[in-house]
């Protein structure tokens, strides 16, 4: 202890003397510098899972498109139009690893060195055919942890002339319930979901967990 005996009340330690001061003040500068380097942390990771979902919505968007001109061309000569779907899916994988670096394996797409992810995509697809776009349609996935499940696929009775309303909930591992936005069919439809469930940035911050989903018209 300094010879003056002086002692020094400092907010959250209590320490004596001039050592005993700069120590804390030291302290103090640089808990303040951690506090704004955490919310710094808090901000940059809002950007990235803002950016993470609008570059999986493109993804979806453009791997969509290409695979919603698999239509079945027997069929449409006789003014029915329908998708094949083994190709149409074969089409979107192509995409997927084309704009994106994606490589499809079951219902999953693991992300190469240069995609937006890190961990894989769960994806889950459903096609609403010729008779049932106009007709609502209730769609209830669940996301296991690893895997995207379709629970129920509710169809309504009524005819809509101008198309049914598509309706998506997904029930997280958590057992939260995410409600999608709701969407016009405007014809027969392809629905491509996919969850992201990326690791954080750091053990302080939440890993990037949510759903983005992408509806498309058959194209002919």
């Amino acid at each position: 202890m300094p010879s003056s005996g002086r002692e020094v009340l400092i907010p959250w330690i209590t320490i004596c003397g001039k050592e005993g001061t700069d120590t804390g003040v030291n302290l103090l500068t640089i808990s303040t510098a951690l506090f704004f380097l955490f919310m710094g942390l808090l901000v940059f990771d809002a950007d990235l899972t803002m950016q993470k979902k609008q570059e999986v919505k493109a993804l979806l968007e453009l791997a969509n498109h290409e695979a919603t001109w698999a239509v079945d061309q027997a069929m449409k000569t006789e003014g029915i139009i329908e998708l094949t779907e083994s190709e149409a899916i074969s089409r979107f994988a192509q995409r997927m690893a084309d704009n994106g670096g994606y490589r499809q394996e079951n219902n999953a797409f693991i992300p190469g060195k240069s995609s937006v992810t890190t961990d894989p995509l769960a994806f889950l697809h459903y096609y609403i055919d010729f008779q049932q776009w106009r007709k609502d349609t209730q769609l209830s996935l669940r996301f296991t942890g690893e895997k995207l499940l379709l629970d129920q696929a509710a169809v309504g009775s009524v005819i809509h002339p101008a198309g049914g309303e598509l309706k998506i909930t997904v029930t997280t591992e958590t057992g939260e319930r995410l409600t999608l936005a709701p969407k016009r069919l405007i014809g027969p439809s392809l629905v491509a979901v996919a969850y992201v469930h990326d690791r954080p940035l750091t053990p302080l911050l939440t890993g990037h967990a949510f759903p983005v989903v992408s509806v498309e018209e058959l194209k002919w």
